[in-house]
């Protein structure tokens, strides 16, 4: 929840999506609905089993919900559902921005395997995959849109990792 002064006034921000974009977006929102869903409902069908791979699945959880708010208030007003960046674009290079590309999909990937893993939902972590092939088939359709629309973006591509430090 972001507060504004109420005597603020803000420009209209500008949302621009293809078709194919919107498609997209939609997916990944709905498979990541799926895994919160399926996670507790698997969970309470199996007998809610306890195991080691459930402490990892609750700090995965609170490490992505923590890295969610970082890198969306880093985003502040930048901050858009869509694919292509709202108008008007700016780089945003503050935060956790300023190593990873792509601060806010690496805490969704937490918070997608961390519900599974801390509620011993097995079967949800295959959706957990799907949802991880569609993040990155979507950073690089983002990153395509930000290289054509920011001129910085190569240059901050060349210096910063995409989603996980020292890897990818």
């Amino acid at each position: 929840m972001r507060f504004v002064d109420p005597e603020t006034v803000r420009a209209p921000r500008h949302l621009v999506a293809s078709p194919e974009d919107l498609r997209l977006v939609r997916r990944h929102h709905a498979v990541f609905y799926a895994i919160v869903l399926a996670a507790p409902l698997e969970w309470w069908l199996r007998g809610r089993p306890a195991a080691w791979t459930q402490l990892v699945g609750g700090l995965a959880l609170v490490a992505g919900i923590v890295g969610y708010r970082r890198a969306g208030g880093a985003l502040g007003e930048h901050l858009s559902p869509l694919v292509a960046p709202c108008e008007p674009a700016a780089l945003v290079e503050r935060g956790p921005y300023r190593l990873l590309r792509h601060p806010m999909y690496l805490a969704e990937l937490a918070l997608a395997f961390g519900a599974p893993l801390l509620l011993g939902a097995r079967l949800t972590l295959l959706v957990s995959l799907l949802f991880a092939v569609l993040v990155i088939r979507r950073i690089g359709v983002e990153e395509k849109l930000l290289g054509a629309r920011l001129a910085d973006y190569g240059s901050y591509a060349a210096r910063t990792y995409r989603l996980v430090p020292y890897v990818y």
